[in-house]
């Protein structure tokens, strides 16, 4: 008797989910509409043929095993996800319920039951949800998440022998000069490049992840040993670095990298922290480099951490100091200025000096609340000494420009205060210039037309053409000190001081050559034409309370004709 002839066989037919009567070798004897709809197939097309047929091969040894605990009695019936194969070749998920039915009278015997439902756009949407949740959504590459999972699983795999697990720390360097240049979409276009070029550039059996921004890290398994894995990262390193063209902008990456090698013990997070410390010491080194992890970079950043924490309280508790250095009219040696240089009084380590702690301020992001406080220190040195009538010139980061509001900073300053703000000059290198966005050139534009002065810092040190400058309010600008350096070489330094010397006269402009330490050079720097100059032979930075003798009294400033003291009246 047919399914279709009795109660049971009606609802066999007509049921919209899928049902299939199987006899045991595992041959569809009936199977209804639903079912054939399924695989997209006629039901005629299915009977007598294996369901081995129309099962995806990975899941056939799985599922042939399960029927046979049904069929040998061990359990009633077995509920499982499987996939399916369409007649266009499409793979469907589905959940099959099947059951064992002992029938000694009907000519089939023991045969199956197969209830089946099409779960193919639920599967599609959890595995969307954990794609989400396991992969990054720009690039696809592995996340924070399953690069850990990954690394947790080959650490515990990994057996001590001569093979062992790498990880490699990679960062973008100036990577947010092509999100300010060209735009953020720019951006993601790159880093959807590199993340091809990592994958490229890897076996398939190594995980490639990106944790966030333009960071990324490589897991190497079975590598044998430090020198292998180096060789690695540098490929690695070499594939990011090739040009890449980014609307109509040739970029060529640099890179920054740090490789750590997995110790007995190790856990993941750790050995993920040890690739990020070479790294961070491959940035610090000069960056586009690669570094390999040792202990004593953890050393270094517990330092660095011990400073950073520091830092904030000196910060919060005034023990950050101002020296004022000066800069003077190179024709009569008088000051005409003076650099307000920051120091931090340490209460063990004494007083340090600004490379030791200014790049810390600027990645624990404590770089604005420093210059705050320089400025008003700065401002606090002009309303002291009314007498005296010319400049104090304070180092600006371009963090502290635009999104920081860097102008109601200074009007603060200069209301608290009650300086004059035509007396202060704000320093801003050439490569912050060259990349300020509209906000920091519309912050920049309000500061000028408060009264300040703008001066270009370090020129020559950066890649602006002369149309940079002149794009912005600026009044001075500043030779780099590694120019001062080569004065004298009858060659190509002498040949950009004077041509420097000659553009700020040409521009209306104030130019001072920084680092004069010898008499030499002051006298060279003078023979090519600078009106101003700053270095140890006119003296050091000194705190404001030593700075009682050689300030310029108003009637001198007055008569003076030099060039100089007018162009900084």
């Amino acid at each position: 008797m047919g399914a279709h002839d009795t109660l049971f066989g009606l609802t066999f037919r007509d049921s919209p989910i899928g049902m299939a009567i199987l006899d045991s070798g595992g041959h569809y004897v009936e199977v209804n509409s639903a079912f054939a709809r399924t695989v997209g197939r006629e039901p005629s097309a299915l009977v007598g043929r294996h369901f081995g047929e129309f099962t995806h091969q990975d899941d056939l040894p799985r599922n042939v095993e399960l029927m046979a605990k049904v069929g040998s009695g061990e359990v009633s019936y077995f509920q499982f996800h499987s996939r399916l194969l369409h007649r266009q070749g499409d793979t469907i998920w589905v959940r099959i319920t099947i059951s064992g039915v002992e029938a000694p009278e009907d000519p089939l015997g023991h045969h199956y039951v197969a209830q089946v439902e099409d779960v193919t756009e639920i599967r599609r949407a959890r595995d969307l949800l954990e794609r989400r949740a396991l992969y990054d959504h720009l690039t696809g590459l592995a996340n924070r998440t399953l690069l850990m999972d990954r690394l947790e699983l080959a650490l515990e795999t990994h057996e001590p022998r001569a093979a062992t697990v790498a990880a490699i720390f990679l960062d973008i360097d100036h990577f947010k000069t092509v999100n300010d240049s060209l735009g953020h979409d720019a951006g993601d276009t790159l880093l959807i490049e590199l993340g091809r070029r990592l994958q490229a550039a890897v076996r398939s059996a190594d995980t490639v992840a990106r944790l966030g921004g333009d960071e990324f890290v490589v897991i190497v398994e079975d590598v044998m040993g430090e020198e292998a894995a180096l060789a690695v990262t540098h490929g690695i390193v070499a594939a990011l670095r090739r040009p890449f063209v980014v609307d109509g902008t040739e970029i060529t990456p640099g890179v920054s990298a740090g490789l750590a090698m997995a110790e007995q013990g190790i856990t993941a997070e750790a050995l993920v922290r040890n690739a990020d410390m070479a790294m961070y010491a491959a940035k610090q080194g000069g960056r586009d480099r690669v570094e390999c992890y040792d202990e004593s970079m953890r050393e270094r950043a517990r330092t660095k951490l011990s400073i950073e924490s520091e830092l904030r309280t000196a910060i919060r508790d005034g023990e950050l100091v101002v020296h004022y250095q000066p800069v003077v009219d190179l024709e009569t040696r008088e000051i005409r200025a003076f650099e307000a240089l920051v120091r931090w009084q340490h209460p063990q380590r004494g007083l340090l000096l600004p490379d030791e702690f200014i790049p810390i301020s600027e990645d624990a992001n404590l770089v604005i609340p420093l210059g705050a406080a320089v400025l008003h220190e700065a401002c606090a040195f002009l309303a002291a000494r009314p007498e005296y009538k010319g400049r104090v010139f304070v180092n600006v980061s371009t963090r502290q420009i635009g999104s920081a509001d860097l102008t109601h900073v200074v009007k603060d300053a200069l209301t608290t205060t009650g300086a004059n703000p035509s007396q202060l000059g704000l320093e801003i290198t050439e490569s912050g210039m060259l990349m300020a966005t509209a906000a920091a050139r519309a912050d920049l534009k309000a500061l000028t037309e408060l009264g300040c002065e703008l001066i270009l810092d370090d020129f020559g040190t950066g890649y602006s053409a002369l149309s940079s400058v002149l794009q912005n309010p600026v009044s001075g600008l500043k030779l780099a000190r590694d120019f001062t350096l080569r004065l004298g070489d009858r060659g190509t330094g002498d040949r950009i001081s004077t041509a420097i010397a000659t553009l700020t006269r040409s521009l209306d402009m104030y130019g001072v050559i920084e680092g004069i330490e010898t008499e030499a050079q002051y006298a060279i720097a003078r023979r090519h034409g600078w009106q101003l100059g700053q270095g140890f032979l006119f003296g050091h930075a000194q705190p404001a309370s030593d700075i009682t003798l050689g300030l310029p009294r108003p009637s001198d400033a007055d008569d003076d004709a030099s060039p100089a003291a007018a162009a900084l009246r």
